[in-house]
């Protein structure tokens, strides 16, 4: 079993999978989707495990590879997830490209909640509401809906990635939507705890890759910005 997955495991689709059985899906979208689901529910108890120093720390090292990548250094428009309790916290993250005078955009269902909007915001102390699948989101009065023609460094969720880049989020397809509608030299940005990380994860056509994967142990360049790995 390889050594970056430190979960129990207790189904046969997830022993088969660690146990070489992902290179037989890729010819079987079913297969794919119940491995799929066999690691998200892996990875969610393992994430609710952990305890709230431990998370404080793994956070804080997150953060400050991701301050360290040049990408963030030189990018104008940051566009970041807000994190849940159990996700890597990204809160750090916004108020520093604040600080820095960095435009910041956060995520946003449309209407119609099935696509991803970018809405602009000042500062982290506005008001915010839990929106659709638990997630916060700007409160209907700090609202400001941009194009995303301008963003350059996007900081994406996720549940698991391996070191192609590739990434298992939750299984609403919303980030493989916007990530086809944003230009191919934007940074994609993973932040992941090292638990997450697996030497392969099942993907498909559809599924859109990372090109960077920060975790609190290392700093990862899956793909350079055209997609092709590295």
């Amino acid at each position: 079993m390889p050594d970056c997955i430190k979960v129990v495991l207790d189904t046969k689709i997830e022993r088969d999978y660690l146990m070489g059985f992902d290179m037989t899906l890729a010819v079987n979208s079913e297969s794919i989707a119940k491995t799929k689901i066999a690691i998200r529910k892996t990875i969610i108890q393992k994430r609710e495990e952990l305890g709230d120093l431990e998370k404080d720390e793994k956070n804080l090292a997150i953060a400050q590879r991701l301050f360290g990548m040049d990408e963030f250094k030189k990018s104008k428009t940051v566009f970041c997830f807000l994190s849940t309790s159990f996700e890597v916290q990204t809160e750090r993250i916004i108020r520093e490209s604040l600080r820095l005078g960095k435009q910041v955009l956060v995520p946003l269902l449309d209407p119609g909640g099935e696509n991803l909007q970018a809405s602009r915001i000042p500062s982290m102390d506005i008001d915010f509401v839990i929106g659709e699948y638990g997630v916060r989101q700007p409160a209907p009065k700090f609202r400001d809906i941009v194009p995303f023609s301008n963003i350059d460094f996007v900081v994406v969720p996720g549940l698991a990635f391996d070191n192609f880049g590739n990434r298992i989020g939750y299984g609403g397809g919303f980030y493989d939507k916007f990530f086809k509608k944003i230009t191919r030299d934007v940074s994609r940005v993973a932040v992941s705890y090292d638990f997450q990380l697996f030497n392969l994860v099942p993907h498909s056509d559809l599924d859109e890759p990372v090109h960077f994967l920060i975790t609190e142990t290392k700093a990862l360049r899956c793909r350079d910005v055209s997609g092709v790995e590295v």
